[in-house]
């Protein structure tokens, strides 16, 4: 059994401060949205310094119950959004959180989006919130051309992207929805959420 660490030395210091950034880090947990695809790249790369320099260990957990009881994912997700990020940089995720695209339809027109934005015809649209119609309707030309030139054993797109997408697509549409909801239409809409999440724990998701 190892001995305490005396109070004072170097070492105690160094665990402290460790366990004290950590405990910042995690505060933000509820901001990474991991499995929604919400989280931002500067939140990834929090996760990734935090897997990397093995700072979850200060916690008493495995990189695993980690994930799990602290940041409320699974091991797979977050380390999937690590992988985005290390393979497309953090543009993917100013992209995916404006337009909710999903990762095969991003890949498949990467080459026309660097860190500076998206290339639509020679016009460059800057990844910026501030110009999420636009983004909006230039991925989704890019996306439409993109499956135009896809041979036609290769148009129908899997039972599962497509009910992703479609989900996608409903949840970018009730986030620019700004008509005031009554009282039964705020049940109704709680009530279709639940359904949507029913599904998801069925599916294994949540």
């Amino acid at each position: 059994m190892h001995e305490p660490i005396k109070t004072g030395e170097p070492a105690d210091r160094k665990s402290r401060e460790a366990l004290f950034t950590l405990a910042q880090w995690v505060g933000r947990r509820e901001a990474f949205g991991l499995i929604s695809g919400r989280c931002s790249a500067s939140e990834v790369e929090i996760l990734r310094k935090i897997r990397d320099e093995q700072l979850y260990e200060e916690s008493g957990l495995s990189w695993d119950a980690f994930c799990s009881e602290k940041l409320h994912a699974s091991r797979r997700n977050v380390e999937r959004e690590i992988g985005y990020l290390r393979k497309h940089g953090p543009v993917f995720f100013v992209i995916r959180q404006i337009t909710r695209i999903g990762i095969r339809e991003y890949e498949a027109i990467a080459s026309h989006i660097s860190e500076q934005g998206v290339n639509l015809d020679g016009k460059l649209i800057a990844a910026s919130p501030e110009n999420s119609e636009e983004l909006t309707a230039a991925v989704g030309e890019l996306v439409k051309r993109s499956e135009a030139d896809l041979p036609a054993s290769q148009k129908a797109m899997p039972p599962f992207d497509s009910l992703l997408r479609q989900i996608r697509g409903t949840a970018g549409t009730l986030r620019g929805f700004t008509e005031a909801l009554s009282d039964e239409q705020k049940t109704e809409l709680a009530e279709a959420v639940a359904e949507v999440r029913a599904g998801a724990i069925l599916l294994g998701a949540m």
